[in-house]
């Protein structure tokens, strides 16, 4: 029950604020060179109710935290690479 709060609640996120971050990265560029700015910050709370979810729903504890992990681990790799 403790694995499963912490990989949904700060699990959750921190991979929803990564992915967010990262986002401008590899989305397209709109015509006003904007879209792929706002588009993450509306599309937030839906990519983390997407990985808050997966979390409360994954039958399998040990492969959900790897998948967290994993996510949170290229999120962190593409912002490092960005700069």
């Amino acid at each position: 029950m403790t694995t499963r709060w912490i990989l949904a609640l700060p699990g959750a996120l921190i991979a929803s604020v990564l992915t967010m971050a990262t986002m401008p990265l590899w989305m397209p560029q709109g015509g006003a060179q904007i879209d792929h700015i706002v588009m993450p910050v509306v599309l937030f709370p839906l990519i983390w109710v997407v990985f808050f979810m997966y979390c409360c729903m994954e039958e399998n504890l040990p492969r959900g935290s790897l998948v967290m992990i994993g996510t949170i681990a290229f999120q962190s790799f593409l912002i490092v690479t960005a700069f």
